[in-house]
């Protein structure tokens, strides 16, 4: 089955697969690994360094540096909601969402080693009380997880950012932030991705042994859709300011109800944090490691399952490559979007995760399967085998995803 019908999600104004955005800066855009995940150059401030090691044959150890940009943008204001209808302070988790969608991308491009380097961006038109609230909840919400990844090997520095009041373009407030990072080209993974490779996954929804409660899974991607179809149209009248214009609340849920698949609130279950899937994935690179071998040549790509959804792996590699994924049961959160908003499901995977939240492709290697299977029983997140990497129908050396689900098989070109 092919996707041509148009989403739910795009009629709300919001390019679920980021395809508007690719087409109109591909041509500015510097990069000099392709197949990555993220976009990557040669370090220009150690031009001369790099020089000089290209010459000698050791070009591994050039240094290379990415920058990352993503936030809490819709779940910023379910957050705001939750807080006026409940009291419940959650504003600082904007930050493990924020941390985990930039730290994510680029951990998946190899920047586990070095230095990670962060400003953030607060737009807001929040009284100054709430904007207060805010700032200080962020505040102590870093020297949280600054802690917790630091223990993990990792190295942050916060080096402030820009916090702007703008009532005239922002009803609520955002927060956003950049990740500035640097690693050796040979930790790169390139996205050198090959026919017959096999594609894991790891469980989006459950509980990491470093959450604190129950993750529905639901990331940070599609959030508006979800605020829309599924909370109370009460709240249009009652919080127009967390809102646009006109109708847009029109699901039958309150803040605190709980649908008895859920196992929490509706306002919970879009609240859940994004997983710190740097944290995973530092730990498959330390086991690789660990047992002599090189993380860049076993590990050919990986997919964080943001922007896109289930679909995002077609973005890494180049060639023409059809990834073939047989996707497990959509967790409760997922089930319940599509019912209550009739978002086709060809749609639902494009959109969303649908309960595979990273993707690892690499050869069918015994090695790494062990050390797949350590890191899901050592961090309680389930790990997957979902399929394989195979010759693209597309004459155009255009990668595809072809998706078998409970649901139905989907194609996405």
């Amino acid at each position: 089955m092919s996707t041509k019908d148009t989403s739910k999600y795009a009629k709300l104004g919001v390019d679920s697969d980021k395809g508007n955005v690719r087409a109109s800066f591909k041509g500015i855009i510097e990069n000099d690994f392709p197949g990555s995940f993220v976009n990557i150059i040669y370090d220009p401030g150690s031009r001369t360094t790099n020089n000089i090691l290209k010459y000698l044959g050791l070009g591994a150890f050039r240094k290379v540096v990415t920058q990352h940009q993503d936030g809490d943008g819709s779940k910023m204001v379910q957050r705001l909601l939750h807080l006026a209808v409940t009291g419940e302070n959650t504003l600082g988790y904007a930050l493990d969402d924020a941390l985990a969608m930039n730290g994510s991308d680029i951990a998946a491009s190899g920047f586990v080693y070095g230095p990670w380097i962060v400003t953030q961006l607060i737009n807001s038109s929040l009284a100054p009380e709430f904007k207060q609230l805010l700032m200080d909840s962020l505040s102590a919400r870093w020297l949280e997880l600054k802690e917790f990844y630091e223990a993990e090997g990792f190295e942050l520095h916060f080096m402030g950012g820009e916090t702007a009041d703008l009532p005239d373009q922002v009803r609520s407030s955002t927060f956003d932030m950049t990740l500035t990072a640097y690693a050796k080209a040979g930790h790169v993974i390139k996205g050198n991705v090959c026919l017959g490779d096999k594609i894991w996954g790891f469980a989006s929804d459950g509980r990491a042994i470093w959450e604190n409660a129950d993750n529905s899974g639901i990331m940070s991607n599609g959030l508006t859709l979800l605020r829309s179809c599924l909370m109370s149209a009460i709240y249009d009248k009652d919080f127009p300011d967390l809102k646009r214009a006109g109708e847009f609340y029109v699901g039958r849920y309150k803040v605190d109800d709980q649908p008895e698949p859920l196992g929490m609130s509706v306002s919970e279950a879009l609240m859940s944090p994004t997983r710190q899937w740097p944290i995973l994935i530092n730990r498959i690179f330390e086991k690789i490691s660990a047992r002599g071998c090189r993380v860049a040549d076993l590990i050919h790509g990986i997919s964080i399952n943001t922007g896109g959804g289930a679909t995002k792996i077609k973005h890494v590699g180049n060639g023409g490559i059809m990834y073939m994924k047989n996707m497990p049961p959509a967790p409760a959160i997922f089930r319940l979007i599509q019912s209550e908003s009739g978002e086709s499901w060809d749609n639902m995977y494009k959109t969303f995760n649908c309960g595979v939240g990273i993707d690892i492709i690499a050869p069918d290697d015994p090695l790494l399967q062990e050390v797949l299977e350590e890191v899901s029983a050592e961090t309680m997140v389930p790990v997957y085998e979902l399929g394989v990497c195979a010759v693209g129908a597309s004459s155009q050396d255009k990668n595809s995803v072809v998706l078998n689900t409970s649901y139905g098989t989907f194609d996405y070109q």
